[in-house]
């Protein structure tokens, strides 16, 4: 157990991966105070903004089960690259200022894309992981999505702002970072492993569906928070909503890697009960916060939830599958995040026509603990899932 928990993380292949996952997430998030103003620019309104968003996570969804189970075959540095280069190849289209349906097919080759390469460098994550070192290796590679929240859609804003919208500039930005990923996911070497026969594997494994309910709960809230905090922050005229991200992707930053730790030495149930319970309580200021104190303070408990779950829960996943199961297991598994964010925010659009963001955060509260209830109701009952 000691020689395992000493085991080296951090190397150049590591590195390399990291860098990849890094500046494509740049790439994306760097976009978010950029291509809802580029749509109204292009003649589009709210309507095509939230339609656009929808197409592209459509598309990152609809073949990852199909690229989960042929990932052993094809092998996954080329997925990564493939997902990569769809990315920026479709970024690059974008500096030819296109009109609306363009954007559009540009967008949905960009989302297929992103689900490539989202399920590819997870996969990667675990492969590249020591025996018995998956939670920190989860939560090391964890710090670069939300290093790159804390800063894309500021640096994507103040180019913006700065530039009074030369959307040439704007774009050309992301396409390098885009660029910066291809190469840095270029250096990665893949692991090898002995084939075990698996040629005709489901689309879905039923070993990561308790994990896989557990992130759908937790991305469920973070697709609420992206689409309705803004709106929430107008509502109580608390001008904070853009540093309510920041502190809550630098905490997730520190909280990953520490949990994922944590998670190997002491087991993933350990740390990301309490967390999800933390994390609701995070959802519970959010609904009774009137002044941007509150607001931040939600942000930083949030982080440190929300990061602590989620390092422990994906190694939980990682945990039940053998490794040629790792391309459907993680298929399964990013998928059931992303369909989170869809439903939390279709939902609680809907939600809203009805009740004030109070109830719908506390509502919020509820359905992060659903897990808790749930993995009492197996251990008492002795479900398996």
């Amino acid at each position: 157990m000691k020689e395992q928990q000493s085991a080296k993380i951090v190397n150049f292949n590591f590195m390399a991966l990291f860098g990849a996952v890094f500046f494509l997430f740049f790439a994306l998030d760097y976009y978010i105070p950029i291509l809802p103003f580029y749509v109204l620019h292009a003649g589009g309104g709210e309507a095509a903004v939230g339609l656009l968003m929808g197409l592209f996570t459509f598309c990152s969804i609809i073949l990852r089960p199909f690229q989960g189970r042929e990932l052993n075959r094809t092998g996954r540095k080329r997925l990564l690259v493939t997902g990569i280069s769809l990315y920026a190849a479709a970024g690059l289209g974008l500096l030819f200022l296109p009109s609306l349906p363009f954007l559009f097919i540009l967008r949905a080759v960009q989302g297929f894309g992103w689900g490539a390469f989202l399920l590819a460098f997870n996969t990667l994550t675990l492969d590249l992981a020591p025996p018995g070192r998956s939670g920190a290796a989860v939560g090391l590679m964890g710090m670069a999505p939300p290093f790159s929240l804390a800063i894309a859609p500021f640096i994507g804003e103040t180019l913006r702002i700065s530039t009074a919208g030369n959307y040439l500039i704007l774009f050309l930005v992301a396409s390098a970072a885009a660029l910066l990923a291809l190469v840095s996911g270029a250096l990665v070497k893949e692991p090898s492993f002995e084939q075990t026969g698996i040629d005709k594997s489901p689309l879905l494994l039923r070993k990561v569906v308790f994990p896989s309910l557990i992130i759908f709960c937790m991305t469920f809230n973070l697709g609420v928070i992206l689409t309705f905090l803004p709106l929430l922050g107008e509502v109580r005229d608390i001008r904070a909503v853009g540093y309510f991200f920041t502190v809550f992707a630098l905490t997730t930053v520190f909280s990953r890697p520490v949990a994922g730790r944590l998670s190997d030495l002491y087991g993933r149930p350990v740390i990301f009960l309490p967390a999800l319970v933390v994390a609701a309580g995070s959802m519970i200021m959010i609904a009774l916060a009137d002044n941007v104190q509150a607001f931040l303070l939600s942000a930083f408990v949030l982080g440190i939830g929300f990061g602590s779950a989620h390092s422990s829960v994906m190694a939980m996943a990682a945990d039940r599958l053998a490794i040629m199961e790792r391309g459907v297991g993680m298929a399964t598994f990013t998928t059931a995040f992303d369909l989170g964010i869809v439903v939390g925010a279709v939902a609680v659009g809907i939600l809203l026509t009805w009740f004030d963001f109070k109830l719908i955060f506390i509502l919020c509260a509820v359905i992060m603990t659903l897990p808790v209830f749930g993995n009492f109701l197996k251990s008492k009952y002795r479900f398996r899932y």
